[in-house]
């Protein structure tokens, strides 16, 4: 409801953080929730139903690239609109963000339809890699160090004859993509803290799937699994809250929203 406010939906930034927040919202359902009924109380038609385990774990594999896939898109509109090169900069826009993201949906969609065929009824697979993880610190890197450049660039005048005069302006990081910038730093931080350790897991697993294991060392690794597989989930819940930390334009959208809703709520009630 903030990044769709006005003063933030125009940036293509702003689009990438919307789908990441609407693919985190249908994972409290298809993952935690699941997750929770099978582990707690014993119900999980993923177990008995071989096209219910087919869906829900296609459906998982795809909201899981997708995420770090347009966190990482994120990353990269950051890395361009504060780039010392104006061409460079022109480069973020609303319509090729949007076209990317189209093109990286279709492209999940496609590379991960094996799933509604060969997946069986046996353990979970790995839905996000190294790669991702990678990817988002090079550009978040690439980001700070295009802020950094940028700040240190001074005004220049150089001057030829009398009345011919130039003046090379610094580039200025506007208020709002800086505190975008932030908010994405902070979202690509506790990704990277949430999704990395199961992926170290199941590749340990992997690569230790046909060693003899006795029946302690096997419980021990089962709870780490399941440990991880819930903090797995934990990024998906607290993006509100570090926004709410990091950004003073989000603190303030989302404080007009409460009252917005405080006088609609008085309004209807006299």
């Amino acid at each position: 409801m903030v990044f769709s406010k006005s003063t933030l939906r125009k940036n293509p930034c702003t689009i990438c953080l919307i789908a990441v927040n609407l693919i985190n919202f249908v994972y409290f359902y298809l993952g935690v929730l699941l997750a929770t009924l099978g582990t707690g109380y014993n119900i999980d038609p993923s177990t008995t139903n071989i096209y219910f385990c087919r869906f829900r774990f296609y459906i998982s594999s795809v909201l899981g690239c997708l995420q770090s896939s347009y966190i990482v898109l994120a990353s990269i509109d950051r890395t361009l609109i504060t780039s010392p090169n104006a061409g460079t900069r022109q480069r973020s826009t609303r319509r090729l963000i949007i076209i990317s993201m189209i093109g990286i949906s279709l492209f999940w969609m496609i590379f991960e339809s094996h799933a509604l065929i060969f997946t069986e009824i046996l353990e979970l697979g790995p839905v996000n890699g190294i790669l991702p993880t990678l990817l988002m610190i090079i550009f978040g890197c690439w980001t700070v160090k295009n802020i950094r450049t940028v700040s240190r660039v001074r005004p220049e005048i150089n001057s030829i004859g009398i009345k011919n005069i130039t003046v090379i302006r610094p580039v200025i990081v506007r208020p709002k993509d800086q505190q975008l910038v932030r908010m994405l730093s902070v979202n690509i931080i506790a990704f990277i803290i949430c999704k990395f350790p199961s992926t170290l897991v199941l590749i340990y697993e992997q690569i230790t799937r046909y060693e003899e294991k006795p029946s302690d060392q096997q419980l021990i690794e089962q709870l780490i699994l399941q440990l991880t597989f819930f903090w797995y989930f934990v990024d998906n819940g607290i993006d509100c809250y570090t926004n709410i930390l990091v950004s003073k334009t989000f603190r303030t959208e989302l404080k007009r929203i409460f009252v917005d809703v405080y006088h609609t709520y008085i309004r209807h009630r006299n």
